[in-house]
């Protein structure tokens, strides 16, 4: 309109001054968009008339004022807006009028105005992030709209275009995130668009290898994000055919290194926008060299590295390994580890036999992406498979870099399928494998390096005890080399200072020894000295890994002897030996204690000196000592009597000598340093003399402090100045500061303890101490040193406490009392604590369960006794979050009840009556194991498996953290038991009824009972432990049982406990036979009961071949068997028939040897049963039923099994569980019973299972269905997914093809309708609308008509359409409308097509469609209307079997399109066929 009213204005030759200011506004006004777009149509009118004006005055003044516009009107809107508005739609509606105008006033302006203005608007796209838009200054999303509507009048000006090119690229590396797409693709295109030839190729090269040196300059996360989003718009001006020779085209990014690092840097980022743009960028190149099919590079060059390459000879491999890897990427965007797997290997195979033409950093990136997987099992998958890759070298900068991130998350090394409890995992053992290929495969002069960058990762970030564990373990596995000097130790010593500081003690202690084995390997002793060795061994704990006598010491003095001559020579004097009299003879500070870490050094030099002179044949260890320690016993010889020897160097000696005592565990050596300091040094007895002097002198300062005393005699006046000078914060003398003293007063008293605990040990209380008054003083300081000592020097006032409590509890209840309430606390304290909770748990269990106090508790001090049980009982809750805690108090107990080698007597029967105060322990052990989270299962495992290691990681000697550790405890304990002892048999009978009680809470329990859940384990623990004592048990006591026995039976069962519960019952019956008549009454019971727990005791009757030698009257229990099983060999229920089945053919097997020793009975039946045999094997001959019919059969309870061959410890706990489906860690192992010396064997009940038939079976169920191989698993998904590449199909831009209508944009994809028209007008359901929108659009059907278009922006139908209606032409016919639009549609030539069953509807399999058919679907409930069936040339019905007669509306129409489309292929091949 603007345009017309222009047109008619400027007809009649207007006062053109007048028509400007009238369509003007004021320089501080904000016009509407209307007004500037009539501004803009009379500046475009004007064009033609300047054009063809005569008069040069007219055109001149028509030029001014188009001028004024630009600087009054245009660029004051501009700035006002970019100050004033935000990001609404009046905002980007007057930026884009005030843009048209702008663009039109500089078409008919001289040049230069343009490029004024864009000198004015450029400054603005440099405007920082905290900068804000003023008067003179454009917003950068303004400016840069600014420029894109000037760029078409600046073409010709090459100064002004690189300038705008160079804004446009410092925008991508200064705009925030948001406005980096907005404005610099705006730029971009807009630029090039106006560009062609000479400038074009110079402009896509200054921003290619702008962006490359970017990105190789900064190679961050950000970086490649925006340079991925540069090249991503401008990949239709980068990613063209060349026509023209190579000089004269545009610059290939093919030919660009720089350009593919930033490919794979997209693919494997974390963003996953940029990760489409980069596979987007990969497959245009390949689309386009596929294209060209010429060599890239042109030509090949063996120079550099090329990340790229394609040749002509190779386009076929080419093309499929690059279809298979875009489609990996794409499904791991999907996390789809099935389809990642077959095609990774397949794309590995490629690269091996690529010749050189397929960097293996393409495959990196695909295991970086995978790394990057949130699914677990994905990102193990490509840890394990890059494991696995022997074919290529791995570059260092990758191992050490995403390779060693990711090996940092536990939940990779689970156990993998297959592997039992205590295997080394799956990939920690390839880990070894892959290190030592690795490096091998590196330069040898780049292996230290790399090493050293692999140990300080390990420090840099925290590291999880598993992978720690696994990658230390793989690092003692490298052939020993001289790779890591001094810098590498400094970093192994920052693993063990730092990242294992909070690890578990086992596992800690296990990394600790193979970190060291890896130091020992790996060190350049040319490059350390001694010192820094002994520095570097200080971080090692002694009761973790370096222990002496552990294997780890050995192998240590091993490698000290044969390097001792070859260390680095000591900066200072050039001795390359510790000397004992240099560290003596040092003088340092004064002011503080002397530093103990410098003793513990010098005391293991000493001790390892010592250990590798041992193992030197002809060497004295006396003779060694002596030169060792001279310096030493020197020194100490001369304390009291050399005046003028510095104190500190009194303290040092003292300090190695507590030290060597210490660590020098064997008795041997601490008798060679007591004789050394027995003669020759006298003077300790003095100095014992003065320690107690000093005591004293303490007690004077501390009554004078209190004013107690007020003698005001010159020796008060020196203690008073000797208090102050202890006391004084700021002492200027030489003694030790205030902050030493708490440790020292700290030490004093745990020492006095140690002396008072050791003496009581060893000679007892004395007379004169027994009092019990005394008694009752030592224990309330006792508590009161609990209170203050650190938690690391309570154990000696706990070994107290273990002595004088059985003394004083029966006169001193209450102090006892206090005294273990203290002590729990204390050790509850420390929980967190793991160094100094075990020793101080160990120490409370042995002061509290004392076989003394068990003893008093049994009948006397009932509150303490009270206190006991509630500490168990804390004890046993504190074990479900820290593992180990039962175990630990288990072991005491059962061998205070049942000691090693104690004999039967009063006092033994005494201590063990203790156990009835405490079966509630008992009969906890004998169920106890948590159900660990998969996190907590892994840690189990792993701590398993260093068991398994033996004595090499010393912690093993010292930590046991098995949860099994309690049952075998407990389990043990029973085994120990002598039937024929009254208080033995009392305690197996009332824990064998706990035990049933237990059983039956769970089973009348509402809480779900499933595999593998506590409730199953625990009822599988009970009846393993019935097993194992029903030897044990009284005739009398099993005939009480046996109810109980049956009564289980008859409960749901998972199948471990049902097998167990049948081997029960069978063995009673072999032992106590007389008790069949009772199994009998068991299938008389009431018929719901036994619906199908009779399977269980039908199974009893299947081993009845063991239990017949027992019985008598063998001919009338074979009749009463048989007719029992007759009843259910035709059940209704088919588990019952084959139990029943396979009951009956192994009892008639019995009866016919029966019949042929004489019974007339039996084989009076011989006829009847074979014929019910056969005809119930014959029903089960056929499909699943006779598969499963084999099952049964070769089932391990009704085959290799024997109840009585194969009654044994293994049997019951380990193989039983294993082959019942239980899981891993509920299989006990015999050499965890082995383990524990005092367990005992015997010919009725032994460890081991003599036969191995058992043990080599595989677990299963005869209803367990067939599990297919790996194999099946990757041919299965061989065939995946591929999806479109819409260049290939002709699309340049994807966005602007949303703006076309359907046919257009499907016409674009080169895709063809057919004639088929579904018309959908009487669905009113969105979601049925949607799939069959999505239907139609696959099939290619013509058009879809609905009742209203508004179904289309609906949620339910975008859910299931998934953006099909943007491809698929859609029209509205209202149902009111259908009539008229079906006839219209006959008269074009259209066949009715109706999916209806009438009478004389016509199947689909049997119709054949037209080619121009309209399909009308009815409605969901009514089908298609009466007054509409008239019209219809068909019906269609699609044939049925089922009872319901109708399928959902969405199904029905897509089963009838999809056969117009099979009909339709089918005649369309055969006529290209005839053709051909």
């Amino acid at each position: 309109m603007n345009g017309v009213l222009v047109k008619a204005v400027l007809a009649s030759s207007p006062d053109y001054d007048r028509l400007f200011e009238s369509l003007s506004w004021p320089g501080e006004s904000w016009p509407r968009p209307e007004r500037v777009e009539a501004l803009t149509a009379l500046i475009e009118g004007l064009g033609p008339l300047l054009a063809d004006s005569s008069s040069a005055e007219k055109s001149r003044r028509i030029r001014d004022n188009v001028e004024s516009v630009v600087w009054i009107q245009c660029l004051p809107l501009l700035s006002r807006i970019s100050i004033e508005a935000g990001d609404g739609a009046p905002c980007r509606e007057s930026t884009a009028a005030a843009c048209r105008l702008l663009s039109a006033c500089v078409r008919l302006c001289d040049r230069a105005v343009a490029g004024r203005v864009a000198l004015s608007v450029l400054p603005a796209l440099r405007l920082s992030e905290d900068e804000l838009p003023g008067p003179e200054r454009l917003s950068v999303e303004v400016a840069s709209e600014v420029m894109a509507a000037l760029i078409p009048s600046l073409t010709d000006d090459d100064h002004l275009i690189l300038a705008t090119l160079s804004s446009a690229l410092s925008c991508i590396k200064t705009l925030p995130d948001a406005l980096v797409s907005k404005v610099t693709v705006r730029l971009l295109l807009s630029l090039l668009d106006g560009c062609s030839g000479v400038r074009l190729r110079s402009s896509l090269k200054l921003v290619l290898e702008e962006l490359c040196s970017w990105h190789c300059a900064q190679r961050t996360a950000v970086v490649t994000e925006r340079a991925l989003l540069c090249l991503t718009a401008l990949s239709d001006h980068l990613l063209l055919k060349a026509e023209l020779p190579p000089s004269s085209c545009v610059p290939d990014p093919r030919l660009s290194l720089h350009f593919w690092r930033i490919v794979q840097d997209g693919l494997t980022h974390r963003d996953s926008i940029s990760r489409k743009r980069a596979l987007y960028l990969l497959k245009r190149c390949v689309a386009l060299s596929e294209e060209e099919q010429v060599d890239c590079p042109h030509p090949p060059s063996g120079e550099g590295e090329t990340l790229f390459r394609w040749a002509p000879n190779r386009s076929e491999l080419l093309r499929e390994f690059w279809e298979d890897y875009a489609l990996v990427m794409e499904t791991l965007e999907e996390n789809q580890v099935h389809v990642v797997r077959p095609l990774i290997k397949s794309s590995v195979r490629v690269v091996a036999s690529g010749v050189g033409l397929l960097h293996p950093s393409w495959l990196l990136c695909v295991y970086q992406r995978m790394f990057h997987s949130e699914n677990k099992s994905l990102m193990r998958e490509g840890v394990c498979h890059l494991l696995e890759l022997q074919i290529l070298q791995q570059p260092a900068i990758f191992i050490v870099g995403p390779f060693m991130n990711v090996l940092s998350e536990t939940s990779l090394f689970q156990r993998s399928a297959g592997q039992s409890v205590g295997d080394c995992p799956e990939l920690a053992a390839k880990l070894q494998g892959f290190m030592v290929a690795f490096f091998s495969s590196l330069p040898s002069e780049h292996r230290g390096s790399v090493l050293l960058k692999m140990i300080q990762q390990l420090s840099s970030k925290y590291w999880c005890a598993v992978p720690l564990l696994f990658l230390s373990q793989a690092l003692s596995k490298l052939p020993p080399s001289p790779l890591l000097e001094i810098d590498g130790l400094t970093a192994l010593r920052e693993v063990l200072r730092c990242t294992m500081i909070t690890h578990q003690v086992m596992l800690r202690g296990a990394a600790q020894c193979f970190l060291l084995s890896s130091a020992l390997c790996l060190t350049n002793v040319r490059a350390v000295t001694l010192d820094d060795v002994f520095s570097f061994l200080m971080h090692f704990h002694v009761e973790e890994s370096l222990c002496r006598g552990t294997n780890i010491w050995n192998q240590l003095c091993v490698w000290l002897s044969d390097n001792e001559s070859s260390f680095k020579p000591r900066i200072v004097d050039g001795d390359s030996t510790v000397s004992v009299s240099q560290f003596l003879c040092f003088s340092g500070q004064i002011e503080r204690l002397p530093d103990s870490k410098e003793a513990d050094r010098l005391a293991r030099a000493i001790l390892l000196c010592v250990d590798m002179e041992k193992s030197q044949c002809g060497t004295k260890i006396s003779s060694t000592l002596e030169s060792l320690l001279f310096p030493l016993m020197d020194t100490l010889s001369r304390v009291s009597t050399n005046i003028y020897m510095p104190v500190r160097k009194s303290d040092k000696s003292l300090q190695l000598l507590l030290r060597l005592l210490q660590l020098g565990e064997t008795a041997g050596c601490q008798h060679t340093f007591f004789f050394f300091f027995y003669f020759q040094v006298p003077s300790v007895a003095n100095q014992v003399s003065r320690a107690v002097a000093m005591a004293s002198l303490a007690t004077v300062c501390e009554l004078l402090e209190l004013e107690v005393i007020n003698m005001q005699t010159e020796t008060c006046y020196a203690l008073k100045e000797l208090n102050e000078y202890f006391y004084s914060p700021l002492s200027q003398s030489q003694g030790p500061l205030l902050q030493d003293w708490g440790c020292i007063a700290a030490k004093l008293i745990r020492d006095q303890w140690i002396c008072l605990s050791f003496l009581i040990k060893d000679l007892g209380i004395p007379e004169i101490c027994r009092a019990p008054d005394t008694l009752k003083a030592a224990l309330s300081c006792s508590v009161d040193a609990l209170a203050l000592l650190p938690s690391d020097l309570v154990l000696p006032v706990l070994t107290f406490m273990q002595a004088v409590l059985p003394q004083l509890l029966l006169e001193e209840e209450m102090l006892c009392v206090e005294a273990v309430t203290v002590s729990w606390e204390l050790v509850q304290g420390l929980s967190n604590n793991a160094n100094d909770f075990w020793p101080a748990l160990k120490g409370f269990i042995s002061m509290v369960f004392h076989h003394k106090l068990l003893e008093l508790t049994h009948t006397q001090a009932l509150t303490f006794a009270a206190t006991l049980k509630q500490t168990a009982t804390e004890l046993i809750e504190l074990s479900q979050s820290k593992s180990g805690v039962f175990g630990l108090l288990l072991q005491h107990c059962c061998q205070t009840w049942l000691p090693e080698g104690r004999g039967c007597g009063d006092q033994t029967d005494t201590v063990f009556s203790s156990v009835f105060s405490y079966i509630n322990i008992l009969t906890e052990a004998c169920v106890y194991g948590p159900v660990f989270r998969r996190d907590q299962r892994l840690i189990q495992d792993v701590q398993t498996y260093v068991e398994q290691l033996g004595e090499d990681p010393a912690g093993n000697v010292i930590v046991t953290r098995d949860e099994q550790l309690p049952r075998i405890c407990a389990l043990t304990l029973l085994s120990r038991l002598d039937s024929s002892n009254r208080q033995h048999e009392r305690l197996i009978e009332e824990l064998v009824m706990a035990l049933l009680k237990k059983d039956n809470e769970i089973s009348k329990s509402k809480v779900r009972y499933y595999s593998n859940s506590l409730q199953h384990r625990v009822k599988n623990r009970v009846w393993q432990t019935l097993l194992l004592l029903l030897p044990k048990l009284r005739e009398e006591f099993v005939a009480s049982l046996l109810n109980h026995v049956f009564e289980a039976g008859f409960c749901s069962n998972q199948a471990s406990v049902k097998y167990l519960i049948e081997w029960m019952m069978i063995l009673i019956l072999i032992r106590y036979p007389q008790h069949i008549d009772n199994f009998w009454t068991c299938f008389s019971m009431d018929h719901e009961k036994t619906k199908t727990s009779v399977c269980t005791f039908l199974s009893v009757l299947v081993h009845l071949n063991t239990i017949m030698p027992h019985l008598k009257e063998k001919a009338v229990q074979l009749r009463k068997a048989l007719d029992i099983i007759l009843q259910y060999c035709f059940n209704h229920n088919f588990s019952v028939r084959l139990y029943a089945l396979l009951a009956l053919k192994r009892v008639w097997n019995l009866a016919e040897i029966q019949a042929e020793e004489g019974a007339d009975s039996l084989r009076e039946l011989s006829t009847v049963i074979e014929a019910c045999l056969n005809q119930a094997e014959a029903m089960q001959s056929t499909g699943n039923a006779n598969k499963n019919w084999i099952r049964i059969q070769e089932h391990f309870f009704f085959g290799a099994f024997h109840p009585v061959r194969d009654y044994s410890v293994e049997t019951i706990f380990y193989t039983f569980p294993s082959l019942s489906d239980l899981a891993d860690d509920e299989w006990i192992p015999t050499w965890k019973f082995e383990k524990l010396a005092h367990f005992p064997e015997s010919l009725r009940f032994p460890l081991k299972n003599p036969s191995p038939d058992l043990s080599q079976l595989q677990p299963g169920d005869w209803i367990q269905q067939d599990k297919g191989t790996e194999a099946d698993k990757e041919e299965r998904w061989a065939e995946v997914q591929k999806k479109i590449t819409p260049w290939r199909l002709g699309i340049q831009e994807q966005e602007p093809e949303l703006q076309l209508v359907p046919p257009q944009r499907a016409a674009r994809l080169g895709k063809l309708h057919g004639a088929l028209l579904v018309v959908a007008s009487l669905i009113d359901k969105p979601t049925n609308l949607g799939g069959l929108c999505r239907t139609c659009e696959i099939f290619g059907a013509s058009a879809l008509v609905l009742d209203s278009l508004r179904h289309v922006s609906d949620k339910h139908f975008q859910s299931l359409s998934v953006s099909s209606e943007l491809w698929l032409p859609l029209l509205e016919v209202k149902p009111v409308e259908l009539t008229d639009f079906l006839q219209l549609k006959k008269s074009e030539g259209y066949c009715i097509v109706g999916a209806e069953q009438t009478a004389n509807s016509q199947s689909l399999q049997d119709y054949h469609f037209p080619e121009k058919t309209l399909l009308l679907l009815g409605n969901e409930r009514e089908g298609i209307p009466a007054n509409l069936l008239q019209m219809l040339d068909v019906c269609v019905e699609i044939p049925q079997q089922g009872v319901i007669r109708s399928l959902n509306v969405h199904v029905s129409a897509a089963l009838l399109i999809w056969e117009y489309t099979r009909q339709h292929l089918v005649s369309s091949s055969t006529e290209v066929s005839s053709r051909n």
